[in-house]
């Protein structure tokens, strides 16, 4: 008979390892911008997987491109109680009102 998956405990063990995949993307994004991009990429394949939802943690990265936003690789302007990021990786534009 087979086991049975304890979805809850994935969920938490995956929720950890994105945390920790996304801390040390914003702690290497300085050095090693590619390295950097990789923590993203499998942070997200991890959130995709097991349906994990990354609220918040979303406005780190670019979500076309996935690389994470730094100061040197984004645009930020807020005109008309809106926020647009442009990444200048790709050009993709992220748009959210401001409450």
């Amino acid at each position: 008979m087979a086991v049975r998956r304890d979805k809850k405990l994935e969920k938490k063990i995956a929720q950890e390892r994105i945390d920790y995949l996304l801390n040390l993307s914003q702690k290497t994004k300085w050095v090693d911008y590619s390295l950097s991009k990789r923590y993203v990429e499998l942070a997200v394949r991890i959130a995709r997987k097991y349906r994990v939802r990354l609220r918040k943690r979303k406005l780190l990265f670019c979500r076309k491109c996935l690389h994470p936003y730094r100061g040197d690789r984004m645009r930020v302007r807020i005109s008309k109680g809106a926020v647009r990021i442009v990444c200048l990786n790709c050009g993709s534009v992220r748009r959210f009102r401001i409450k």
